[in-house]
């Protein structure tokens, strides 16, 4: 089974009013909820550490439509699997600083390494442009979505 990590800011956008069409976040919302859809379907087993519990439960007050509830209530379940590291090691810790990928989203990482074909699901920008490197090093996927808001 494929397994997933989820950005906090990924939940977050998904985070609305699923049947709203003048919600700005029409023109992707399709891939965030077709992303967060194969943990909810059972396709992908999310993995997930304190830190990551941490960001959903600061950013998400609310949930706003089934989709996050779903993903929250798989957290605590068996389609879920709790990772105990939220750090890399120093010698991942290198090899994510050659990926370029962020400091302060490391436990992203530390949450994805030991995982079978895991992919990362992230909204920013900068992570998204280490999908390749990312690949090469660590063997774990960087699905990008792009968030545009007028």
């Amino acid at each position: 089974m494929a397994e997933a990590v989820y950005d906090a800011s990924f939940i977050a956008y998904a985070n609305c009013s699923l049947d709203d069409p003048t919600d700005d976040r029409r023109d992707f919302l399709g891939q965030l909820v077709a992303a967060i859809g194969l943990a909810v379907s059972g396709q992908a087993r999310i993995r997930w550490n304190k830190a990551l519990r941490a960001e959903y439960d600061d950013i998400v007050k609310v949930q706003h439509n089934d989709l996050v509830d779903q993903f929250f209530a798989i957290l605590t379940g068996e389609n879920a699997t709790f990772v105990a590291r939220n750090s890399l090691r120093r010698h991942e810790n290198a090899r994510a600083q050659d990926c370029n990928w962020p400091q302060h989203d490391r436990h992203l990482i530390a949450a994805a390494i030991e995982g079978k074909s895991v992919t990362i699901h992230v909204t920013e920008r900068r992570l998204g442009q280490c999908t390749k490197k990312v690949w090469q090093v660590f063997r774990i996927r960087v699905n990008y979505v792009p968030v545009v808001l007028p």
